[in-house]
C-alpha cells in the first residue's frame, strides 16, 4: 500500500473509530444518564438533556479527531507529508488520542451538569 493510499485509508479509519468510540460511550452511559436526568425538577428539562446527550458525546469525539492537523513545521507540503509513513502513523495516533481526551472532557462536563441538576432538584424538594 502506498503512503498516499495509507493516508486516505487511515484517515477514514480514524474518523470511523472516533464515531464508534463516541457511540460506544453514549450507549454505555445512556441509561444511567437518563435515570439521573429524571431527577430534574422540570420533566421538560430532563427530556431536553436526554435528547442532547448523544450530540454532546459524538460532537466532541469528532472535534477531537479533526483538531489534529497534518501540517507542521517539518512538513509543509502534501508531498512531504505523504513521503513520511512514520509521520502519518503518529498523526493517526494523535487523532485517536485527541478523540479520547475530548470524550473524557465531555463526560466530565456532563457529570458536572448532572451534579447541578441533582443539587437544584434537592432544593426544590422533588428528590427524596
Amino acid at each position: 500500500m502506498s503512503n498516499e493510499h495509507y493516508l486516505i485509508a487511515s484517515y477514514f479509519a480514524s474518523a470511523a473509530a472516533s464515531i464508534a468510540l463516541g457511540t460506544v460511550v453514549y450507549l454505555y452511559l445512556q441509561r444511567p444518564f437518563g435515570e439521573i436526568a429524571e431527577t430534574a425538577s422540570k420533566k421538560g428539562f430532563a427530556a431536553i438533556l436526554k435528547k442532547v446527550f448523544p450530540f454532546g458525546l459524538l460532537f466532541p469525539a469528532l472535534m477531537g479527531f479533526v483538531s489534529v492537523s497534518y501540517v507542521s513545521c517539518n512538513h509543509e507540503t502534501y508531498e512531504k507529508i505523504v513521503q513520511d509513513r512514520k509521520y502519518l502513523v503518529e498523526r493517526n495516533q494523535q487523532q485517536l488520542s485527541a478523540t479520547l481526551l475530548s470524550l473524557v472532557i465531555a463526560i466530565l462536563v456532563w457529570n458536572l451538569l448532572l451534579v447541578l441538576v441533582q443539587k437544584y432538584a434537592q432544593k426544590d424538594g422533588t428528590r427524596s
